[in-house]
């Protein structure tokens, strides 16, 4: 089975989607697939964490309008000439770059080869910042119902796409790479600094930016804690409490580190479509190293759901300074955060990435071989 997988976001970069596809292709036989992606951010790259497998670079990044139609003519002709090469039996195109399953759904037309989507995030997060809404919403049916399967991550994912009406989705969950983020039992919980330390992982976007800043005001009066965010954020209110940038490693470290991981999504409308379905990959890396999660989400979101279902975790469903300061003093309790930190571990077995590459294989292989 090959299958050509054309993703704008791919290690060495650090973002959602590349690390959740660094997790997955890892796993992978490397003679199976090959990587169509853009050529990387410089300095959102760890080198380190780089895959020996068949990647193909594109110049420029898809998240800009121009470099993103350049994105999609060059991947087209990069793809018919592999699959001349070395034929192909599936395209596999991960979101959130539209110019991925634009480029994926062209090629599987042409070369009438099976196409798979891989939905990391919402595809109609784009709709409200569009100037062509009916357009996009045109081309997303399209292409939607073109596909062998839509893949999603979690269930919210799939009500709503049910909704509207796409029938063809499947549940595939998120992963994380227990050989490198997970332990094997429960270290001791105990701080080894006086503070409490609240650590926060990965990027600040306006789908998180909301619930930090209430989480700032939250504690701008205590001194009881250490708060630590590892982020390429430049925003200012960040100030002290940010150590930039930092590689896979680093971050390990500093997750490990913590007494509490923060998890903060956003409230304002213009995020609440989005915001409902994502399953972010630190919160996985976030329960691997087996700490407790502080989370500010929204009612019904999947994040609060899941960190509820199973006990791993506070939940605040509301921007309240009030109840982050009394969640944090709870937390402050040894006792209280062992018990998450147990449950943590428990919880993060069903998602390990060795397991889920073996399923997401097995799914490839059921839509090549009907498509035969």
């Amino acid at each position: 089975m090959k299958v050509l997988i054309v993703s704008s976001s791919f290690p060495p970069y650090t973002g959602g989607a590349a690390t959740l596809m660094y997790n997955l292709c890892k796993y992978l036989p490397q003679d199976s697939f090959s990587v169509i992606t853009t050529s990387t951010e410089m300095n959102k790259c760890d080198r380190e964490y780089g895959l020996d497998c068949r990647v193909f670079r594109i110049s420029g990044h898809s998240g800009r309008h121009f470099d993103g139609l350049k994105f999609f003519l060059l991947t087209i002709v990069k793809g018919l000439l592999l699959n001349r090469i070395e034929p192909v039996d599936c395209f596999l195109a991960v979101y959130p770059s539209e110019f991925d399953l634009y480029a994926a759904y062209v090629l599987s037309k042409l070369t009438r080869k099976p196409l798979l989507l891989y939905m990391h995030d919402l595809f109609s997060e784009n709709y409200s910042r569009a100037k062509l809404y009916t357009q996009l919403k045109f081309v997303e049916n399209r292409v939607f119902s073109s596909a062998s399967a839509v893949i999603v991550t979690n269930e919210n994912f799939k009500d709503h796409y049910t909704k509207r009406g796409i029938r063809n989705i499947l549940v595939f969950h998120s992963c994380v790479d227990l050989s490198e983020w997970g332990r094997t039992e429960l270290q001791n919980t105990a701080p080894s600094h006086q503070n409490l330390r609240i650590v926060f992982t990965g990027n600040v976007w306006e789908t998180n930016e909301d619930a930090i800043l209430c989480f700032f005001n939250a504690i701008k009066k205590r001194t009881d804690l250490d708060i630590i965010f590892a982020t390429s954020s430049q925003a200012p209110y960040l100030g002290k409490f940010s150590v930039g940038f930092v590689s896979k490693k680093q971050c390990l470290e500093l997750q490990k580190s913590a007494d509490v991981l923060l998890l903060p999504l956003a409230f304002k409308p213009s995020c609440r479509e989005e915001i409902s379905v994502a399953f972010p990959c630190k919160m996985l890396e976030y329960l691997a190293v087996g700490k407790p999660i502080l989370a500010i989400a929204p009612k019904n979101s999947f994040v609060a759901n899941f960190i509820k279902r199973n006990n791993v975790g506070i939940v605040l469903t509301s921007l309240s300074e009030e109840k982050i300061d009394a969640a944090i003093d709870k937390l402050k309790d040894e006792q209280t955060r062992s018990n998450f930190s147990e449950n943590a571990l428990n919880t993060v077995k069903s998602f390990d990435a060795n397991i889920q590459a073996d399923r997401l294989l097995s799914i490839i292989r059921l839509f090549g071989q009907k498509a035969s």
